[in-house]
């Protein structure tokens, strides 16, 4: 057993209540080090440390993870308060609601909360996040879907669309919002009153939400965990999901997710969903890291995806490359959040990632690995029928 193959036995034990067996030869360090990757550190830690033996630094840094997730969990429910005392109560999605669901919550760990409103009730929204004395920048409610808020350690995303603007083939998935909202509902977390999602269109936002991940520079084995334990804790249509993802193009790869479920997760495969092999999958978001950050060219490979799911068609090696040089502004946004305020600036932060690029080539960031990933992935976006 490799230390893929037991990371992924670690997490699975970790989800269905079951010890583990340590290979003889087990590398501790490379364990923690894809355990980080993933973010999923204490997870992995709880599930291995009978195990582990002494590994002080694994344990260091889980119980660091867990710590510091308390205290923004504790935050995050201390604001809501706040923005319900104030007749506000955003709709809650992701983090929060997902580690509600793992045997162990604050083994689950988030950098941010998400928090929706309607883009009509932004402004009010974004005025009294600065007022509870959060620091943030003034939203772009033309070109930009969120903005982030950074209080004492907490970091909110605020969002008025569901998925970024310009980027043709998840925007028109912002239709979905209008029924997302009139179905939400109020339901209690962790003590709180919130606003959340029903829970069949939660489950259509967390396999859309991944989906997003996936056609970009990749998703990681978490968003995998979180699509299976929401489907273990609580009833959903799968009707209405399949409906969302066939309009997502993306009917068979939500297939792969589940039968990643199945087979690691304890999830039960929908009924009569089409079967689609999670092999492909797995190795790509162990690969990948979480959100496909394990390295700069695999994130660099992002803009070649994007831009072939974009478009339906096989992209030019020409075009590859321009779009790998100079990615659209939903993916420059990540790194350099001020383009939001203008298109116009868009060159400058184009210079910018080039020397930026240019400074930190090496083993992990070259422009033909970069290649190299994105003309791979774009064989597994076929493989799962998404071009």
């Amino acid at each position: 057993m490799d230390t893929k193959e037991f990371f992924l036995d670690c997490v699975s034990a970790a989800l269905t209540g079951r010890r583990v067996h340590a290979p003889e030869d087990c590398d501790w360090d490379a364990l923690l080090k894809l355990s980080h990757e993933q973010k999923l550190t204490a997870l992995v830690y709880a599930a291995a440390f009978q195990a582990a033996g002494k590994q002080p630094a694994w344990r260091s840094a889980a119980i660091r993870d867990v710590a510091f997730q308390t205290q923004r969990s504790a935050a995050f429910c201390a604001l809501y308060r706040e923005l319900s005392e104030r007749g506000l109560q955003p709709l809650v999605v992701k983090g929060i609601l997902c580690r509600e669901t793992y045997p162990d919550p604050d083994a689950r760990i988030s950098s941010d909360e998400d928090l929706y409103v309607p883009a009509e009730a932004y402004m009010r929204f974004h005025r009294t996040m600065l007022e509870l004395g959060f620091d943030s920048e003034d939203p772009d409610m033309k070109n930009a879907h969120e903005l982030r808020y950074f209080r004492n350690g907490l970091m909110i995303e605020g969002h008025w669309e569901l998925f970024p603007q310009d980027n043709t083939a998840l925007n028109a998935l912002n239709a979905l919002s209008d029924g997302f909202w009139a179905r939400a509902v109020m339901r209690e977390v962790s003590g709180v009153s919130m606003r959340v999602l029903d829970e069949t269109d939660h489950m259509t936002f967390l396999l859309l939400h991944l989906f997003k991940h996936f056609i970009n520079s990749g998703a990681g084995v978490r968003q995998l965990c979180d699509v299976a334990q929401w489907s273990k804790a609580y009833p959903v249509e799968w009707t209405r999901v399949r409906d969302a993802m066939r309009l997502a193009h993306a009917e068979v790869f939500a297939g792969a997710v589940f039968d990643a479920g199945e087979r690691f997760f304890g999830m039960n495969y929908p009924a009569g969903w089409p079967r689609a092999d999670c092999g492909a999958l797995l190795d790509d978001a162990i690969d990948g890291g979480v959100y496909g950050s394990a390295t700069m060219s695999r994130k660099h490979s992002g803009s070649m995806t994007l831009a072939a799911v974009e478009d339906q068609e096989r992209a030019s090696g020409f075009r590859s490359l321009a779009r790998t040089i100079f990615p659209n502004r939903a993916v420059m946004e990540s790194s350099y959040p001020w383009v939001k305020k203008s298109a116009a600036l868009m060159p400058a932060a184009w210079t910018l990632r080039i020397v930026k690029y240019l400074g930190t080539r090496g083993a992990n960031n070259t422009a033909s690995e970069s290649m190299k990933i994105g003309a791979e992935r774009l064989k597994l976006m076929k493989q799962y029928q998404i071009l």
